[in-house]
């Protein structure tokens, strides 16, 4: 359905390849591995238990536990797979539909940065709060189309269901836990 676009859009970014590009992305896809996720998540669960902020974690685990079966589930649904090999810049295993760094980084960025909100008190502090974990998401899913791990409408998706899934489970938990901080 989007073979043209995303073609043309692998297309469009293999031009701009370079050394360093490859490398500064290189460094944001790993952000995105879900070693490095588990790694991050394990220490924002002890410091939330350290802070005695329970329904916090109860809430990264249960998202976290979510997005890993939900994009599991999509991509035996859809059984998409990867660009060629001739686009891709480092070796990558499994369906490509949706992107699973796309769907996780939202996920659990995206949960840190409302728990930092929450504790930002300026208005302009929110902003920039908000803009940086913006680009550093949009940098993790964009580095999966840049190395030719994945097609842009694999990313695109990817951050959809990842933003459900949070703002879902963000409604759940102000529902039932008000005290959500």
């Amino acid at each position: 359905m989007f073979e043209q676009a995303d073609s043309a859009i692998m297309n469009s970014i293999m031009v701009f390849r370079s050394e360093w590009f490859t490398k500064t992305l290189i460094f944001f896809t790993y952000l995105g591995n879900w070693q490095v996720i588990a790694g991050l998540a394990v220490i924002a669960i002890v410091i939330l238990g350290f802070l005695r902020k329970k329904k916090e974690m109860i809430f990264l685990i249960t998202i976290l536990i979510s997005g890993v079966i939900i994009r599991t589930l999509a991509k035996l649904l859809f059984h998409r797979q990867r660009p060629d090999a001739s686009f891709s810049l480092i070796l990558e295993n499994g369906y490509a539909f949706p992107s699973g760094h796309a769907v996780m980084s939202v996920i659990f960025y995206g949960a840190i940065a409302y728990f930092i909100y929450k504790l930002c008190k300026r208005t302009w502090q929110k902003l920039i709060l908000l803009f940086t974990f913006f680009i550093f998401i949009f940098l993790i899913g964009f580095s999966r189309i840049y190395l030719g791990a994945h097609w842009a409408s694999d990313v695109v998706a990817g951050w959809l269901i990842g933003f459900s899934i949070l703002v879902f489970f963000l409604l759940i938990f102000k529902k039932y836990f008000a005290t959500l901080s």
